[in-house]
């Protein structure tokens, strides 16, 4: 099943990002998609949902099918998976792909603090609601993406050979392949439970911003033989090498990124999100940080002065005291006659 939601892009605006702007109207919007997740900035809200998937599980299932469609690496998934918890509707499977780069430059969409990983997988689900994944990609509440970052480990991950073995049979542009089915949930992190959740967009045209992102903190790792099979075996159009298949992070616009956990912050943990009960106490905390750092330097310029004030008296002490030493002329005391000349001692 060749199923997809995005809009053919003309030849030469594949890796022409800013093109997208002017032909494409939703991808200049301002619910852009993938952004930059800074940890210092997340919000931490344990009112998130775990994820529950059902159905990965496809060993004995009919065959999946493999696509080389020309930008990236697809497997078409049966809706038989689904997400069952974790959002306000259940999510239906529709298919999975990746973005990556080349040895030099990671090419991971979303970014850690500014930090590409080298590949990232994207799982794409459509609300339950709706009849397919073209009607729902369109919709507010149309898509969930579940995001995982794809690192370099020591040795080959099984899981993805199941994938990356049958590439050299579908290098070139739009062909495709059978591969048996297997447990889809191991493509993802061991955990489920740490994630950033944000309101974004398709990070391909037409960037419809109707995608409930859920980014996965613990990464994937895979062999560097398997990910060079990633970025040196696919084609593209005119069979040039299809590699740094990703889009480039786009601004929030006042977004918020939640995390279902707390993290290392600039407080010493992600921060909470506001409510009407906590927002005055927010309030009074930063101004009180305020007024201690006003005192901190307050106290360390007193300090300066008073060290100053301390050197520039023992200078002036000091001087004070040879000046003394260099007008004292020595004069030997007379001897009366009769006294015997003793030793005099001074205390």
């Amino acid at each position: 099943m060749k199923e997809c939601y995005y809009t053919p892009i003309p030849e030469g605006e594949k890796h022409d990002q800013d093109s997208w702007l002017s032909v494409f109207e939703h991808c200049s919007g301002k619910a852009q998609s993938p952004i930059n997740i800074d940890t210092y900035k997340v919000f931490y809200e344990p009112k998130l949902t775990p994820i529950k998937l059902e159905g990965y599980d496809l060993t004995g299932s009919p065959a999946l099918t493999l696509i080389n469609n020309g930008h990236t690496l697809q497997l078409s998934l049966p809706n038989s998976m689904r997400i069952m918890r974790g959002f306000d509707h259940v999510y239906v499977a529709a298919q999975l792909h990746f973005h990556w780069g080349t040895k030099e430059v990671p090419g991971s969409e979303h970014t850690i603090d500014h930090v590409h990983f080298p590949a990232e997988i994207h799982v794409v689900h459509y609300n339950s609601k709706y009849v397919d994944l073209i009607e729902a990609a369109s919709k507010a509440d149309g898509l969930a993406v579940l995001g995982g970052f794809i690192g370099i480990g020591l040795h080959d991950n099984d899981n993805y050979e199941k994938i990356l073995s049958a590439l050299t049979d579908i290098s070139i542009e739009e062909s495709d392949t059978e591969i048996p089915g297997f447990n889809v949930r191991h493509l993802l992190p061991d955990s489920l439970d740490r994630f950033y959740r944000y309101n974004g967009s398709l990070t391909t045209p037409p960037c419809f911003q109707t995608v409930s992102w859920t980014v996965f903190n613990d990464s994937i790792r895979v062999s560097r033989r398997q990910l060079a099979a990633l970025e040196d075996t696919l084609k593209t159009e005119h069979n040039k090498l299809l590699s740094k298949n990703f889009r480039a992070p786009q601004l929030l616009h006042g977004r918020k990124v939640l995390a279902s956990f707390q993290t290392e912050s600039t407080t010493g943990k992600a921060r909470e999100a506001p409510t009407p009960e906590t927002q005055d106490y927010k309030i009074t905390e930063s101004s009180g940080h305020i007024l201690a750092i006003i005192f901190g330097v307050l106290f360390a310029v007193t300090m300066l002065v008073f060290s100053m004030y301390t050197y520039l008296q023992q200078k002036k002490y000091s001087k004070l005291k040879k000046d003394s030493k260099q007008n004292v002329v020595y004069k030997p005391a007379a001897v009366e006659e009769g006294m015997d000349q003793t030793t005099v001692t001074v205390t």
